[in-house]
């Protein structure tokens, strides 16, 4: 596939390479080359790759503008697709990041999240409100996809919430936190569905062999 990339930033264009590279479709120089078997080899176009797509974002757009593209982007894309949705918001926390950061601010967090997950995460706002008063450092790629878990997991009661599944302290912490607020402590039996769940944000390629 072919790109032409102008000064003017282009979200539709960025999301098509970004979605090319994660599929192991294109290298870096935009060019596509299905010749590499070495999996360290595609590892390191796979980031090279990555790099200068960021690098690309950066130079042609003023970071505070990027949350306002992407209501366009998600207007375009269909977003009853899991699969389709889990890279969209993979690809949200690539172009929140400054300057190649490997985190994102708290507050650029909260401010996509509350645009993303906007009537698919029951305890959004007090999920951002929590992270707002409590979190003081950035927010990790491992930590932002693993709320993308919890959103589909954990119901408004946190029912379905595993307190022995692998989540990041900042969730545990906010379980716990709910916990005082209502005064309960139910730890839901299906911690199946919650566990295969944060095996598919951790690992996009097993998406397919499950339906959740």
């Amino acid at each position: 596939m072919e790109y032409s990339f102008s000064t003017q930033f282009d979200i539709f264009s960025i999301y098509r390479r970004f979605s090319d590279i994660k599929a192991g479709n294109i290298y870096p120089g935009g060019g596509v080359d299905n010749m590499l078997n070495d999996d360290s080899e595609k590892v390191r176009c796979f980031r090279e790759a990555m790099f200068q797509l960021s690098k690309l974002v950066h130079s042609s757009v003023n970071t505070s503008l990027i949350l306002g593209e992407l209501h366009k982007l998600m207007s375009c894309l269909n977003m009853g697709d899991f699969s389709e949705f889990s890279n969209f918001y993979d690809f949200v926390f690539f172009v929140c990041r400054e300057n190649g950061q490997k985190n994102i601010t708290v507050s650029r967090a909260i401010a996509a999240w509350k645009i993303v997950l906007s009537g698919r995460f029951r305890l959004l706002n007090q999920w951002c409100d929590f992270v707002e008063k409590n979190q003081q450092y950035n927010i990790s790629e491992d930590t932002w996809r693993q709320v993308l878990a919890f959103s589909r997991c954990v119901h408004e009661d946190l029912e379905g919430y595993d307190p022995e599944g692998a989540w990041p302290t900042l969730i545990d912490e906010f379980v716990e936190h709910m916990y005082r607020i209502t005064g309960s402590n139910n730890c839901s039996s299906n911690s199946l569905t919650c566990n295969v769940m944060i095996l598919m944000v951790r690992h996009p390629c097993l998406k397919n062999l499950f339906q959740v």
